[in-house]
């Protein structure tokens, strides 16, 4: 039921934290619109009267019983900021804070709890209720159970094609889109500031497609017309961008500039997005190998590229399943399967 969540799970040493089934908070992404590779982070101002108030965070709140840590997130940032699930691309979602405890309740006087009180007039009547005759209680002020749970929070990423437009609730001073770079100079919320030191910002990347595997990947009749289904992959795709990417060392990328290598019937695919289209003459896993390993020196000059950006400081990921293409790439290459960029 909705609101079903709400409550504390206290630890043996008194510590609290909010959600009877965990919480969830959503780490939503934009580019900056004034630089694309700068990616900026939604954040919260919280309420005074909040748990660590007066301190920056993400729209988050406590689990419902029916709930995934996604739809939590959703709800409750677009119950804080009017954000639209619609309008956002869950990408990947990590555990980030962990502890035990029993839950611990305290509703207080609301309008149900009154409302069940006058109805029923004394906590030691027990009246039928209309619906079915079954005998009812008055519900207890306070909630405690014995048995031992286990709270979580989870970080759910995601983003945004641009900078939405946020209203806050009561339960925010203010909502914020920060530069990435920024965030850590504001004051946060400490389990925010941790969590966010250990591995939730990202690092610029420079994407390397194995368009071939990627396409092979998915089996929607793409032989009968490989440079159309080409066409509309890379279309699909830099519709995402720039996008985060969750990388296989547990860490987060930010992707602002990306390389699609063609081969065969796939070279006549056209494409007028963000894609720097590399046409292979032969081998498109030649081509994979010469051009990561040129990004990867910070090579100004990578492998014949038909509008390639200027190579720069950023971490090289190649998308590919294809195991002896990962066989032949440098060690500080990193790689992910389609699965991570079809997300």
């Amino acid at each position: 039921m909705h609101g079903d969540g709400n409550g504390w799970v206290v630890s043996a040493d008194g510590a609290r934290r909010w959600g009877r089934f965990g919480a969830a908070g959503l780490l939503l992404r934009t580019a900056d619109p004034a630089d694309p590779a700068v990616p900026m982070v939604l954040l919260q101002h919280r309420a005074v009267w909040t748990a660590s108030g007066d301190t920056w965070a993400l729209p988050g709140g406590a689990r419902d019983s029916h709930e995934d840590a996604a739809t939590a997130a959703l709800r409750e940032t677009e119950e804080e900021a009017e954000v639209r699930p619609a309008d956002v691309t869950v990408r990947a979602e990590r555990v980030t804070s962990r502890m035990t405890g029993t839950v611990w309740h305290r509703p207080g006087v609301d309008a149900r709890h009154l409302a069940e009180v006058l109805r029923t007039m004394r906590a030691d009547q027990r009246l039928p209720d209309s619906r079915d005759g079954r005998p009812v209680d008055v519900p207890p002020l306070e909630q405690v159970s014995t048995d031992e749970v286990e709270w979580t929070y989870t970080t759910v990423f995601a983003d945004a094609r641009r900078p939405l437009a946020t209203v806050p609730n009561n339960e925010s001073l203010e909502l914020r889109w920060v530069r990435e770079d920024e965030v850590a100079t504001m004051p946060l919320m400490p389990a925010f500031a941790r969590a966010w030191e250990d591995g939730l910002r990202t690092e610029p990347v420079e994407l390397v497609v194995d368009v071939a595997n990627v396409l092979g990947s998915r089996p929607d009749g793409w032989w009968r017309d490989r440079a159309g289904a080409t066409a509309r992959l890379l279309d699909e795709l830099g519709a995402g961008l720039p996008r985060t990417l969750e990388l296989p060392d547990a860490r987060f990328g930010w992707v602002a500039r990306a390389h699609a290598v063609l081969e065969g019937a796939a070279r006549a695919a056209e494409h007028g997005g963000p894609f720097a289209v590399h046409h292979a003459p032969g081998s498109g896993d030649d081509v994979i190998v010469d051009l990561a390993a040129a990004l990867a020196a910070g090579a100004v000059g990578a492998p014949a590229a038909d509008d390639a950006p200027a190579a720069g400081a950023r971490r090289v990921v190649v998308v590919t399943a294809d195991r002896g293409l990962r066989s032949r790439l440098a060690d500080e290459v990193l790689v992910v399967g389609p699965r991570a960029l079809l997300r």
